[in-house]
């Protein structure tokens, strides 16, 4: 694998650096959480326009044909700017909509910024096993009637579309038998609780009581959505591993420039070589990550089997060089590091919810010893 970045790449990831460093201050994102905003529409537009929201979807839908490595590099840069908006679960579910078919157009709305959808897989008792749907699906006078409930839905307050699964056949973790489902957001029938995530974004649960669809709703072949589910929640995974490396990077260097300016017992904290050594553990596992988003990266297009199992070796490895990042950030910050009016505990926050979204590392460790 060339490790090198090509020009195109070098360009993009330095526009998004200076779009974070300009626009990404954190106490207008504090402000923003307090207005109870789920995402600043302002700044989706400038997505659409910087043609971020575009870039890993194929031209034929609008996009610029970019590919998993341009998007990781992407939302790694922004991973520092802990950003409210839905960029990696509206990429994912893009992409799964490219790959069910009988989307329309929405692939290209969502290039145009016009258009939110958001996958809606997970539920209760899931664990993070793929195929668990308990949801389902069954033929109506007016097409489909859909009947289940999703749980924290990333995106979800913000979405205009929910790719929605739902049994069509089958038993609960059966691999065959799931169907997608494309759900307006305003449909009347549907239940939506937003929440408050630990890191101040804002998700969603879902319930669907006897809701009424429209044949065309069904996107790709009936019990046949497994594929295209795959793909959006690996693309979903990638996005959310690069988002953290980029997190796990900002508070390495933010801890390292206030132990050298923080003075105790006369001197900067960053002549102990306690706190040395700390910094140096946080860089270790930082580059571990990266090692790991990396190896991601190298199969991420090739042999399906081989892309879950490294999906899973991901997991494990970001959910625990994550954790210790944000900790040890916290504990060299001492007690800032635990205010809410300061940066550093809200990365330890971010890292905190991405490492237990989808079961967690140790599900993905059990998946790994299964393979």
């Amino acid at each position: 694998m060339d490790f090198g970045l090509s020009e195109e790449q070098v360009l993009l990831v330095d526009g998004a650096r200076r779009y974070v460093e300009q626009t990404s201050d954190y106490e207008a994102r504090r402000k923003a959480v307090d207005s109870g905003e789920a995402y600043g529409a302002a700044r989706w537009q400038q997505f659409a326009e910087l043609g971020w929201l575009a870039l890993a979807l194929p031209e034929r839908h609008g996009g610029l044909g970019g590919s998993a490595v341009d998007y990781a590099l992407l939302v790694e840069a922004l991973g520092a700017g802990l950003m409210l908006e839905p960029l990696v679960p509206v990429a994912a579910a893009a992409m799964a909509l490219v790959t069910a078919g009988g989307a329309g157009d929405l692939p290209s709305a969502v290039a145009e910024g016009s258009a939110r959808p958001v996958l809606a897989h997970g539920e209760p008792g899931s664990g993070g096993l793929l195929t668990f749907v308990e949801s389902r699906a069954e033929r109506s006078a007016a097409g489909w009637r859909l009947t289940g409930a999703k749980s924290l839905v990333l995106g979800g307050a913000a979405a205009t579309h929910y790719l929605v699964s739902a049994r069509t056949s089958g038993d609960t973790a059966d691999d065959a038998g799931i169907s997608l489902f494309l759900v307006p957001a305003d449909h009347a029938a549907l239940g939506r609780r937003d929440v408050r995530l630990t890191d101040d974004s804002v998700g969603a649960h879902l319930a669907f009581t006897g809701l009424d669809l429209p044949d065309a709703a069904l996107l790709g072949p009936e019990s046949g959505g497994l594929p295209a589910l795959r793909e959006g929640m690996a693309w979903l995974q990638l996005g959310l591993h690069a988002e953290a490396l980029g997190a796990m990077d900002k508070a390495l260097w933010t801890t390292r420039d206030y132990v050298r300016t923080r003075r105790q017992f006369g001197t900067e904290l960053s002549t102990f070589q306690a706190v040395q050594h700390g910094l140096a553990d946080m860089a270790m596992e930082t580059e571990l990550s990266r090692s790991m988003l990396l190896r991601l990266l190298s199969v991420f297009d090739g042999d399906s089997a081989e892309r879950d199992r490294t999906l899973a070796a991901a997991k494990a490895q970001f959910g625990k060089s994550g954790f210790f990042v944000g900790a040890q950030a916290v504990q060299l910050h001492g007690g800032i590091g635990m205010a809410d009016e300061y940066l550093i505990g809200m990365i330890f926050k971010r890292l905190l919810l991405l490492r237990n979204l989808h079961g967690g590392p140790d599900m993905a460790l059990g998946q790994l010893t299964q393979d």
